[in-house]
């Protein structure tokens, strides 16, 4: 049994390594979720497994903490048919250590919130299963 990836990212570098391993994630616009008084905003996916050998997913959570004024664009939240696929998720500095974080999808979507500091979390939920193809970027 895989007990699966359970990582924090509290700054910037962290983030970034975050970012490596959920990239080709596939999310649902319904799986996205954000709860106002906890500052909570969270996500379910089926992670591509890129720290594994084999073509291989898993179904992940990632959540981030102290979250304020989310922006969505071309984005269809709460739709289940709103398929969107994660490319990165970067941060850039405001006013230390607060600053705003872009989640950037396919097809030119993306998700930006405030967050008073860095605070983001993914935890593997889930048996991994095989795929067929691994994700392709741009023309080979």
């Amino acid at each position: 049994m895989n007990k699966g990836l359970k990582l924090i990212a509290l700054d910037q570098e962290q983030l970034t390594i975050l970012s490596s391993l959920t990239q080709d994630s596939i999310i649902k616009a319904d799986d996205i979720g954000y709860d106002k008084n906890s500052k909570r905003l969270a996500f379910l996916m089926n992670r591509y497994r890129h720290e594994e050998s084999k073509s291989s997913r898993v179904r992940s959570a990632l959540h981030f903490d102290y979250v304020d004024s989310i922006k969505f664009l071309g984005i269809d939240l709460g739709s289940s048919k709103d398929i969107l696929v994660l490319l990165t998720i970067k941060f850039v500095t405001t006013s230390k250590p607060s600053g705003s974080i872009f989640l950037e999808f396919a097809d030119n979507k993306s998700l930006t919130f405030n967050v008073e500091n860095i605070e983001a979390f993914l935890t593997d939920i889930g048996e991994s299963w095989v795929i067929p193809n691994k994700p392709i970027h741009g023309k080979d």
